[in-house]
């Protein structure tokens, strides 16, 4: 059982006279709101019809209200002081079991699966699966949000051989299935920008890779807690980053990746995305947060200055490639949205993790109130279904169904 202080609703903010408001999903039972402030004067909250009392508020501190929240809920805040800050967040304590095993892969779109398959054997990946599932599925094409059915490739890319997850799950999405929409364009936008991959000579891989025609956003740099990384771009400009791994040696024979160490998910709010997925299972954590100039900032593809908080959680021992890195952005900050449904862009947009029973998964979430985009998918045996992370980026789960 796995406990987190989930964010129901924020965090909200407004500036000097003004309001919030809003409707959000929680579960019965008891909740904080959380009111940090740079104001005085009275502050009028309304949550589902009923005016709470809320103390005057006097300078630059933080109160809390406890509440109780129901399924369904709605809100509404008006400050009337002439400036200052008010900011609002509710949170309730959770738990949950969802049985996340490991991660099976992140999914990347292409839009031209031989070409793609031909750059990752350049980056040594020795193991696929091709063709994996089916051109078309009309119950995984409604999974993913299309209406009715799509036509695909598929194609699962391992360093591994025979293949081992976790898998880069490689898709071309064809003729009247495919958007054409690129990859983001830079590292903070708010998603899954990049994933991270180790290698035993970074420097040795980025001179391979460069006299191979691969894009690299600057030579090897470090960062400020030592780490040594460069950032390229595949063929349709989706982002991977190389670091180097811990005891790592020198090979004459490139590329030297040895595993995937993270994939990257931008976040809004720190505070929220840690709790989402702490009740997911990852209870692990090391916090990664850093800012800098010059080099660091340029291998990052920035002229000025970068700064983030960040965050790598994991869901521990025997779950290898089950690391995500969580990281929200203070400047340059971008917050547009990730890429809305259905997943049929360019670029990195969704992650899998297996669970012993989809079904039941799928019922916990919706009981939590999560938001669902599709119908559960697949043939009878085997499910996968998305939800939505509080920042909308896609969550698949897969595994037996069993009865709930």
């Amino acid at each position: 059982m796995h406990e987190a202080n989930l964010t129901r609703f924020g965090p909200e903010r407004c500036e000097g006279p003004g309001s919030i408001s809003g409707s959000f999903k929680a579960i019965d039972g008891d909740a904080k709101i959380i009111l940090s402030h740079t104001l005085g004067g009275q502050v009028n909250i309304t949550l589902n019809g009923e005016e709470l009392k809320v103390p005057t508020l006097n300078g630059d501190v933080k109160t809390e209200l406890a509440i109780r929240l129901a399924g369904e809920n709605t809100i509404s805040v008006s400050s009337g002081a002439d400036q200052g800050m008010l900011e609002l967040r509710i949170t309730q304590i959770t738990q949950a079991d969802l049985r996340l095993q490991r991660q099976g892969y992140f999914g990347l779109n292409t839009s031209d699966m031989e070409s793609q398959r031909g750059f990752y054997k350049l980056l040594g990946f020795k193991g696929e699966i091709y063709p994996a599932g089916p051109e078309t599925s009309q119950t995984f094409a409604q999974a993913l949000g299309f209406e009715d059915d799509y036509l695909i490739y598929v194609s699962l890319h391992s360093l591994q051989d025979p293949p081992e997850m976790p898998f880069v799950d490689t898709v071309q999405f064809r003729d009247a299935s495919y958007r054409e929409e690129p990859p983001y364009a830079h590292l903070n936008h708010i998603g899954m920008a990049y994933a991270t991959y180790s290698t035993t000579d970074l420097d040795g891989d980025y001179t391979f890779l460069q006299e191979h025609g691969v894009d690299f956003l600057s030579s090897p740099a470090q960062a400020p807690d030592g780490e040594r990384f460069v950032f390229f771009k595949e063929q349709d400009g989706a982002f991977i980053k190389l670091v180097d791994a811990p005891n790592g040696g020198v090979s004459s024979k490139h590329p030297n990746l040895v595993r995937l160490v993270n994939t990257n998910m931008n976040v809004r709010d720190l505070e929220r995305s840690r709790e989402f997925y702490r009740l997911l299972g990852f209870s692990e954590s090391v916090e990664n947060s850093q800012a800098g100039e010059g080099e660091f900032a340029q291998a990052h593809g920035f002229d000025e200055p970068i700064a983030y908080t960040g965050m790598d959680v994991s869901l521990g021992e025997g779950t290898d490639g089950a690391t995500l890195q969580l990281r929200q952005w203070q400047t340059p900050y971008d917050d547009e949205s990730p890429y809305p449904p259905p997943v049929n862009h360019l670029g990195i947009d969704r992650i899998n993790f297996y669970v012993e029973n989809v079904n039941e998964t799928v019922r916990i979430m919706n009981e939590l109130g999560f938001e669902q985009l599709g119908p559960i998918g697949g043939p009878p045996e085997i499910g996968i279904v998305f939800f939505f992370d509080p920042d909308g980026i896609k969550v698949q789960f897969a595994g037996p169904r069993g009865e709930t």
